[in-house]
């Protein structure tokens, strides 16, 4: 009798055990792990955008640094080459001063080797202030040239030209420069390359 009570007690205490060691387990609580929410949207970020740099003109010191490099070798490859005007041979190149000059700019004159003595192409820098803009705008106004403007808002006065007729010519009046582009030839073609001219001009004393 006393094998068989303890055989009985022993397995009370193991089954007392197990229901101990069921019952922690079932009140354990679970872990959680938080995810990021797939849906939600990263903060913006604050862009700062860079101020515009304010472009200064300067006056060209000669007739050497009013084009470009590129411009110059294409013309020359041309057969045409500064001849007058400051920096060049002939400084004095016509007998009274162009309107540009009066201004107090330059005018430089290229010639083509096919045809000396005559300007090929004209191209003149005046410096404009408060005192001369209006004066030069009416000016321009007075000879009846077609008058438009840039992308940038700058006037322009030109005349498109023809192949058998007066030449291009390009003016842009921005508002502390005035730039002129006056062509042997006119027609389309030439009056595109003229404001070609006329804009690297611009690029080259602006900076």
């Amino acid at each position: 009798m006393t094998s068989t009570r303890l055989l009985a007690s022993a397995a009370a205490l193991v089954l007392t055990l197990g229901l101990a060691a069921c019952s922690s387990e079932s009140t354990e609580e679970p872990t959680v792990v938080e995810t990021p929410d797939a849906t939600s949207s990263p903060e913006p970020t604050e862009t700062t955008e860079p101020e515009p740099v304010a472009e200064t003109f300067t006056m060209p010191a000669d007739c050497t640094a009013v084009l470009p490099a590129a411009r110059v070798d294409a013309l020359a490859a041309q057969g045409i080459t500064l001849t007058g005007g400051p920096g060049a041979e002939f400084e004095e190149y016509l007998p009274e001063p162009t309107r540009e000059e009066a201004a107090g700019g330059i005018s430089c004159f290229f010639e083509d080797a096919a045809r000396p003595n005559v300007s090929t192409l004209t191209v003149s820098v005046a410096p404009i202030s408060t005192a001369n803009r209006a004066q030069i705008v009416t000016d321009l106004t007075a000879q009846g040239l077609n008058e438009g403007v840039t992308a940038n808002d700058d006037a322009t006065f030109w005349v498109l030209g023809d192949e058998q007729g007066p030449g291009a010519v390009h003016n842009v009046i921005t508002d502390d420069a005035w730039v002129s582009v006056v062509n042997l030839y006119g027609g389309e073609v030439f009056y595109e390359e003229t404001v070609l001219i006329a804009d690297e001009v611009l690029d080259n004393v602006y900076n």
